[in-house]
């Protein structure tokens, strides 16, 4: 019952549209009644006698009572204007049942159609919010090819469940208890003699759907591992060409593929013996209630015409009850997405607003490190930083690889909180800020640039409502970014490519500083922005950053030291601690890491 809840709690936006979806469907399953019970007038007509109908025996129940009444006015219509002309009105109102019927039941399907197409927008759109939400740790621990099968794949898969949970508790039972109301109504004998094997189909479905969320579950992972294989493949073709890898990606992904080759093998092989074995049990109790529904017509409990109806009416069962097997199966499934979906959007927001949250209004004094320390799962990056920065500062950050200067950054940005200690602006912790706010009054250029599949004048003006043409071309020029711009096709409106892949590193790095002087931020984070670009790049892209850089404070995280020695203060990070801080001069002089740093570059 959980996984119907579960399904169902998705739907409950959409009540109107289910309410909708149950009289439909109740009008659907009357109108097919009628329509069955139509064509039994029809064989009456074409091959009834000129005798009048015989009464039932008294043991016959309602509906064959009924039907004999019917049958006297029938025969007396016949009587007096003849068979073809009863004919034609037969058939005229097996047409308008026949229209009835299929108008209603399009309507149902309409009903149907907006609530799973809503519910999987539902799902997307909650997914993508989470994780805009999510702090980085959480990426840091989860695959990127996951998390979009979660948001493609499993969507779908819970798509078909939500269709699968309205045939399962809507529409299949609506026509199941009207058609075995009927058939009650026609003789309660063979209706309970039928029910007898309903329990052991039941019995049998339910043990394959057991197995079938097991394998649903196994086959999700699988498809998570293929995304990730083909997101990594397609993220490092280059290297993989470059070392000749492509045999090793191949059978890397073969043997991942062929598993879940495997696995859906197995899982549809199972799904598929459902509806064989309720078609198989369904012809079984047609044959034996042939044989006793013989019985009851020859003992005159039943006319020979109603006996077909019923057999028709208890045939029409088996569709719903089918697609009543299959929709167990689709929800089955479906909550195994469900479930992984759900392990995103349940996913603890380690970064988020405190309740009473304040703006960042204005950057007026300081940035101050106290005591902060933190660290990634068990291993322990920053140990203990203090650290002030003076508005207007330039303070660098330098040393070794992994020493913690990129962390140090992001503590700043918010990207992560602090294990212990505080991070303040303005002697307020950053933590009492609305992190949006804070992130306002921060510009930020990385090593990576990363651009958007946007045009030039979107990604330069990334994250403004309304991008002011003038002011990005201002940023542009200043950035050294005009002079390339200007021989683009389409000059601002030129796609620049998945990742900026149409530019070279050098002006992808100076459309991000432009990005960065368009924002106009009074706090600027640079992080390694020149480390990965050739020597006539970098010029351009230093005097970009240098023009970036006036009149702002600013963290700059530098590899190449020869970029940041007109730096306000440098600070030698290493492992994770301070071990040295001061200018270029003081430093020099005290002869410590930062000169051993500096001499290994040839500098000095």
């Amino acid at each position: 019952m959980n996984k119907f809840r579960d399904i169902f709690r998705l739907v409950s936006p959409y009540k109107s549209d289910l309410i909708s979806n149950i009289i439909f469907n109740v009008l659907n399953a009357i109108f097919s009644l009628f329509t069955f019970g139509a064509l039994v007038p029809f064989l009456k007509i074409l091959f009834g006698t000129d005798k009048a109908p015989e009464p039932p025996a008294d043991t016959a129940g309602l509906v064959a009572h009924l039907w004999y009444d019917l049958n006297v006015q029938l025969f007396e219509y016949i009587k007096m204007n003849g068979q073809g002309r009863a004919l034609m009105w037969m058939c005229l109102t097996i047409v308008v049942l026949a229209l009835l019927k299929n108008i209603v039941g399009y309507l149902s399907m309409l009903s149907i159609a907006k609530i799973r197409t809503a519910v999987s927008r539902d799902l997307r759109e909650n997914m993508y919010a989470k994780i805009l939400r999510l702090s980085m740790s959480y990426f840091s621990n989860e695959r990127k090819g996951d998390i979009i099968s979660r948001m493609s794949n499993d969507v779908t898969e819970i798509e078909f469940s939500v269709i699968g949970a309205i045939e399962a508790v809507i529409k299949s039972p609506i026509l199941i208890i009207s058609m075995m109301v009927t058939l009650f109504l026609i003789s309660w004998k063979l209706t309970i003699f039928a029910l007898i094997f309903l329990p052991v189909s039941g019995f049998l479905i339910s043990v394959i759907a057991k197995s079938l969320k097991n394998a649903a579950k196994r086959g999700k992972g699988s498809m998570s591992d293929l995304t990730s294989i083909i997101d990594e493949t397609l993220a490092g073709i280059r290297i993989i060409k470059v070392f000749n890898a492509e045999k090793q990606f191949k059978n890397r992904f073969d043997r991942n593929n062929d598993f879940f080759y495997r696995l859906m093998h197995k899982l549809y092989r199972r799904e598929y013996l459902s509806s064989p074995m309720s078609e198989f049990i369904a012809l079984t109790v047609i044959s034996v209630i042939l044989y006793f529904g013989g019985s009851v017509v020859i003992a005159r409990e039943m006319e020979g015409e109603l006996l077909i109806y019923y057999l028709v009416v208890f045939s029409q069962i088996i569709p719903p009850a089918r697609a009543l097997s299959d929709a167990i199966f689709k929800i089955s499934k479906g909550h195994v997405s469900l479930v992984r979906i759900n392990e995103v959007l349940d996913a603890p927001e380690t970064v988020s607003d405190e309740n009473g949250a304040i703006d960042l209004e204005e950057f007026k004094e300081e940035i101050e490190f106290k005591n902060v320390r933190f660290g990634y799962q068990d291993r322990e990056v920053i140990r203990g930083i203090d650290l002030k920065i003076k508005k207007g500062q330039t303070v660098a950050l330098v040393g070794a690889s992994g020493g913690g200067k990129s962390t140090i950054a992001s503590l700043l940005a918010r990207f992560y909180d602090p294990t212990s200690g505080e991070v303040l602006i303005d002697g307020i912790p950053i933590t009492k800020y609305k992190a949006e706010s804070i992130r306002h009054h921060m510009g930020f250029v990385s090593q990576d640039s990363i651009l958007f599949n946007e045009s030039v004048r979107n990604n330069i003006g990334l994250g403004s409502n309304g991008v002011q043409m003038e002011r990005v071309e201002a940023a542009a020029r200043i950035a050294n970014a005009e002079e390339f711009i200007l021989r683009l096709e389409n000059q601002y409106d030129f796609v620049v490519g998945e990742g900026g892949n149409k530019l070279s590193g050098g002006q992808k790095q100076r459309l991000a500083i432009a990005r960065a002087l368009f924002k106009n931020p009074p706090i600027l984070i640079l992080d390694e922005a020149t480390s990965a670009l050739d020597t006539q790049s970098e010029k351009l892209v230093q005097d970009a950053i240098n023009k970036l850089m006036e009149n702002r404070t600013s963290l700059v995280i530098a590899h190449r030291l020869s970029t940041i020695q007109k730096a306000d203060r440098i600070v030698v990070i290493q492992n994770g601690v301070i071990a040295e801080q001061g200018t270029h001069e003081e430093l020099m002089a005290a002869a410590g890491v930062y000169k051993a740093l500096v001499d290994m570059q040839n500098f000095g």
